[in-house]
């Protein structure tokens, strides 16, 4: 006789916290912000464009215009620090955690002086420009390339009510506590009914199959409202109507076709080709 064999594969998704990398896709605020910092950048640009540098020295002049192409190509790309310690807050960072410079960060470090954007990383990370206006370094930087303290700190926006230069990580919905419990005992049906309808454990083909269609619609019930929605929430609701998926098409099965062997399930941890770990539940009938 013919052994069908099903493989129903429930994936656990690796829930992704602040520390990892931020995704290549963005969200509408995040992409707000980006847009938002990219109109201010670009306006400076015009701004120290247009000014009259003729009290500077060729030298000054033209290392002046060589930071306002790499200003230019800097904005142009759209890649900025992301705030990852204060939330809420409007906070400059030197270097964020993922190695993006800020604009005056990445200005320095093309024109050469990497140790000074290091050294300031280290010390100042969340300073802004008027508080490095000590600082012998920036001092000497600003006087070769043809600026001015207070166009540097243009270049960096004001935090007290304007622009934020950081972009804000968006949050990830958690599960309430009810859900959570919600997906736990739908999880829990499903996987009595899937047991049910794999083993031969003196239930009736009929009233298994019959368990496992009402139980599948539960999960399925549960989870598809949550698709659209982030974080945990997004991860249970694909978890419950998964099992619940499963459940009811064997349940479905057990009633319309009687096994024509003895059936068996067994599992074993199985991770997609992009590494997500989950699990694999193998039916035989």
């Amino acid at each position: 006789m013919t052994r069908f064999r099903y493989a129903v594969v429930l994936a656990i998704p690796v829930l992704i916290g602040a520390a990892v990398a931020p995704s290549s896709s963005m969200d509408l605020p995040a992409i707000g912000e980006t847009a938002r910092i990219r109109t201010h950048l670009a306006t400076v640009e015009g701004e120290l464009r247009a000014k009259d540098v003729s009290s500077l020295t060729v030298a000054q002049r033209a290392a002046r215009a060589r930071n306002l192409d790499v200003l230019h190509e800097y904005w142009v790309r759209g890649i900025f620090p992301r705030n990852t310690d204060f939330p809420g807050e409007r906070v400059p960072y030197f270097i964020d955690r993922y190695g993006t410079r800020c604009a005056m960060a990445y200005l320095i470090e093309q024109s050469g002086h990497g140790d000074f954007v290091a050294r300031v990383a280290a010390t100042h990370n969340n300073a802004r420009i008027w508080e490095l206006q000590d600082d012998p370094a920036l001092v000497g930087w600003l006087d070769q390339n043809g600026m001015t303290l207070a166009e540097a700190a243009r270049v960096q926006p004001q935090y007290d009510g304007g622009p934020c230069y950081c972009l804000p990580i968006p949050s990830q919905p958690s599960a309430s506590t009810g859900y959570k419990t919600t997906t736990a005992f739908s999880i829990g049906l499903n996987a009595t009914t899937l047991a049910l309808n794999t083993a031969s454990i003196g239930v009736s083909r009929q009233l298994a199959g019959l368990l496992g269609i009402l139980t599948g619609a539960v999960g399925i019930a549960v989870g598809a409202p949550n698709f659209d929605e982030g974080g945990q929430r997004h991860t249970f609701g694909l978890l419950n109507a998964g099992a619940g998926t499963a459940s009811g098409l064997l349940g479905m099965y057990r009633r319309v076709k009687a096994p024509p062997s003895q059936s068996n399930a067994n599992g074993a941890p199985w991770v997609d080709p992009r590494g997500t770990p989950g699990l694999s539940v193998h039916f035989s009938f």
